[in-house]
């Protein structure tokens, strides 16, 4: 929940801060490649939600006695793959508006509710209504928990989860690929 939130708010706050204040239209006349663009805006954050993570397994560790049953390396790529899709996100809600406050909205609105209600955290996918069972399908953060629990508690390795893998990163590649369109688009 904290991954994603951050991810997909620092992110599109930050593209949307660079379009209010025009410095958004005079990179994209630069030499720069969108996509070179894209990447400079968003690594930081990708880094900055990897160490957050870390620091959370820790203190999870820590505080808490929770350790990791299966691989690192998994749970690691799970995340990694996880931060790509919410940074896809932010990217694509921060092509779609034109100020601060309505990236902020729409950030909250795309990650809060779908991370409590439709991911299966807080209730199962199947007591939900056929509806929200379908659109549960939409939220990155059912295939996340899917891995993480998987992971993390039950100690399975990749081929138990490996359809969640696809699914992250078909959501990622997808979010990414209409970001990058939009972000061209606007330049022509």
């Amino acid at each position: 929940f904290i991954l994603m939130l951050s991810a997909v708010i620092s992110t599109s706050l930050s593209v949307v801060r660079e379009k209010v204040r025009g410095t958004m239209d005079q990179m994209m006349v630069s030499r720069l490649q969108t996509v070179e663009i894209i990447l400079g805006k968003t690594i930081s954050y990708l880094i900055i939600a990897l160490l957050a993570s870390v620091l959370v397994l820790l203190i999870g560790y820590i505080f808490f006695d929770i350790s990791i049953r299966g691989s690192f390396f998994w749970l690691y790529v799970a995340i990694f793959i996880f931060l790509l899709a919410a940074l896809g996100q932010g990217l694509l809600i921060s092509s779609a508006t034109d100020s601060q406050q309505v990236a902020f909205m729409a950030s909250i609105f795309t990650t809060l509710l779908p991370s409590f209600l439709l991911s299966g955290f807080v209730f199962p996918i199947a007591s939900m209504p056929v509806v929200l069972q379908v659109l549960s399908n939409l939220a990155v953060v059912k295939y996340f928990l899917v891995v993480v629990r998987g992971v993390m508690l039950k100690g399975v390795g990749f081929e138990a989860v490996w359809e969640q893998f696809v699914f992250m990163a078909i959501f990622a590649l997808i979010t990414l690929g209409i970001s990058v369109r939009r972000l061209q688009k606007r330049t022509l």
